[in-house]
């Protein structure tokens, strides 16, 4: 995440679904996984430009969601700062720390101390989950999480989202990065599925979910998905 990237698409179908998961009795976390802005001539300038969505009627029931956003992203400056200070939970914690390659190990361990006890964490990395050609203390490896990362807060008793981007890979090919999950002692027994957000550009958000928040969760997200957010997300079984 990026403090450009606030009040886009992406934060849009996140948020919602952070906010229906709240509403349902579980407490939230947010790792932002904050990385430093791009340049304005840099390729990557285009990413967080996806608000045109803002610019119509609200299309969801989370009209309070939609007009927040609108104020944020048509700000003078946008931030994550932005957002936290919104009011749009009740007890949410975040972490909105920027993420050195040179301090990612102490970075990741006061994450963990702040949001650890929250029932759901989301990870918010600007690309998701590793990849080989990109190390985790690398120039780009700020923008992913680490499966340990993950991994270490499910072992702390949290049910895991992670967002992820699609790539250009097959999908069944794709999915083995999520199936690599079953395969680490602390979260081979995780339930998992995903949502997957297409407007715009494709993204999923990743489940690793606890067996004791699993049938509230589930009845959260399918009571989320009955209303018109089924126009931006859709549910997966893995």
């Amino acid at each position: 995440m990026k403090n450009q990237y606030a009040g886009d698409v992406g934060d849009y179908t996140k948020l919602g679904v952070m906010r229906a998961i709240e509403k349902a009795g579980l407490s939230i976390g947010l790792n932002w996984y904050l990385t430093p802005d791009e340049p304005e001539h840099s390729k990557t300038f285009t990413d967080g430009k996806h608000i045109s969505f803002l610019d119509k009627e609200c299309d969801t029931p989370d009209k309070d969601l939609h007009s927040t956003l609108k104020t944020i992203a048509k700000s003078e400056k946008r931030s994550v700062a932005k957002i936290e200070r919104a009011k749009l939970f009740k007890k949410a914690l975040f972490w909105n720390k920027i993420l050195e390659a040179k301090t990612r190990d102490e970075w990741h361990l006061e994450a963990l101390k702040k949001l650890g006890n929250q029932n759901v964490i989301f990870l918010d990395p600007d690309n998701g989950l590793e990849v080989k050609s990109t190390k985790p203390y690398s120039k780009n490896g700020n923008k992913y999480t680490t499966y340990q990362e993950a991994a270490d807060y499910y072992a702390k008793g949290a049910t895991v989202i992670i967002y992820n981007h699609r790539d250009r890979k097959p999908e069944e090919d794709y999915l083995k990065r999520f199936y690599r999950f079953k395969d680490m002692e602390e979260t081979k027994n995780a339930k998992m599925f995903y949502l997957r957000a297409s407007r715009y550009s494709v993204r999923d958000y990743l489940f690793l979910v606890q067996e004791r928040h699993f049938s509230n969760l589930e009845r959260a997200i399918d009571s989320f998905l009955a209303t018109e957010w089924c126009l931006y997300l859709k549910k997966y079984t893995l």
